[in-house]
C-alpha cells in the first residue's frame, strides 16, 4: 500500500502573516479609493468654478458695458419673505434689515477701529468664502435667505459694523425698536456732510446702536422707533470715496448704511 504522508497545517506565524498582508492589501485600497474621490471631487470643483467665473465675467462686461445698475445674481435677501427680515443679531436681540429686502444690493461686514463696537452675528451664508466650500454647500444644501460678505478693515472683531447696499433714496428704517437718542448732522472725515442717528435699543441702556450715510431724517430725540416699522430716513448719495469697497460686489456706486452698536459699560 502507499504511503499516506501527513499533511502539514500552516502554523500560527504564517496565517498572523497572512492577516497582516490582508490587511495591507485593504488599507491600500482604502487609501486609493479616498484619493481617488478626491481627486474626482476637485475636477468637478475646478469644472463648476471655471464655469461660474466666465459666466461672471460676462455678466460684470455686460454690465459695464451697458451701464446698468442691475442687482448681482446673488441677491443678499430672499425678497419674496418678509420685507424687513431678521440679518443678523446682537446678544440675543434679532436685527432687522433697515431697508426693504426687495431694494437690499449687498449685505457686510466690516471690524471698524473702535473698541467698543459690539460684535454681531451675522445670518445667513458668507458669499466670499472658500470657493471648494461654496461648490459643496451649493451641492448639499439649499439655498439660504440671507447672503452676505466679509471685508477687511481696522479692527480684531470682523463683524463689528454692518453695511447694507441700496440705491440712493431708499427708505431706512429702524432695524431694532427703541429710542432715538441723537440726530446728528456731521462732516464725515471732516468734508461729507452726512447725518447720524442713534438708538438705543428697548432693555439697553448701555448700548446705542447708530446709523450714518442717512438723508433726510424724520425723527427726533426722544421719539419711540418700531423695528422694520418707523422710517429714519433715506439711503444718502454715497461719495465715490466712500463706495468704492462695495461697488466691486454691487457694479454701481455702492451706496449703503453703515451700522454699528457701541456698548458702554455701566458704572
Amino acid at each position: 500500500m502507499e504511503e499516506l504522508k501527513p499533511t502539514v497545517g500552516v502554523t500560527r506565524p504564517q496565517a498572523t502573516e497572512r492577516k497582516r498582508q490582508r490587511a495591507i492589501v485593504y488599507r491600500r485600497r482604502r487609501i486609493l479609493f479616498g484619493l481617488g474621490f478626491v481627486a474626482l471631487c476637485l475636477v468637478i470643483a475646478g469644472i463648476a468654478l471655471a464655469t461660474n467665473a466666465g459666466r461672471a465675467s460676462s455678466d460684470i462686461s455686460a454690465q459695464t458695458m451697458l451701464g446698468t445698475n442691475s442687482r448681482p445674481d446673488a441677491a443678499p435677501v430672499d425678497s419674496g419673505g418678509t420685507e424687513h427680515p431678521v440679518f443678523a443679531r446682537w446678544q440675543e436681540r434679532n436685527l432687522l434689515l433697515p431697508v426693504p429686502a426687495k431694494d437690499a444690493t449687498i449685505i457686510a461686514y466690516q471690524p471698524v477701529a473702535d473698541e467698543r463696537a459690539a460684535a454681531l452675528t451675522p445670518l445667513g451664508e458668507q458669499i466670499n468664502t472658500n470657493a471648494l466650500v461654496r461648490f459643496f454647500r451649493g451641492i448639499f444644501a439649499s439655498p439660504p435667505p440671507v447672503r452676505y460678505y466679509l471685508l477687511e478693515g481696522k479692527g480684531e472683531k470682523p463683524t463689528s459694523s454692518a453695511l447694507v447696499g441700496a440705491a440712493p433714496g431708499t427708505p431706512v428704517y429702524a432695524p431694532v425698536s427703541g429710542v432715538v437718542t441723537a440726530v446728528t448732522r456731521y462732516l464725515l472725515y471732516g468734508k461729507y456732510e452726512d447725518v447720524q442717528i442713534d438708538i438705543r435699543p428697548e432693555k439697553s441702556s448701555g448700548a446705542t446702536l447708530s446709523l450714518i450715510l442717512i438723508a433726510d431724517p424724520v425723527v427726533s430725540i426722544g421719539q419711540p422707533v418700531i423695528a422694520g416699522k418707523t422710517q429714519l430716513g433715506k439711503v444718502r448719495e454715497c461719495p465715490e470715496q466712500l463706495g468704492k469697497t462695495l461697488s466691486v460686489y454691487t457694479h454701481d456706486s455702492g451706496a449703503h448704511i453703515h451700522m454699528q452698536i457701541t456698548e458702554v459699560p455701566i458704572r
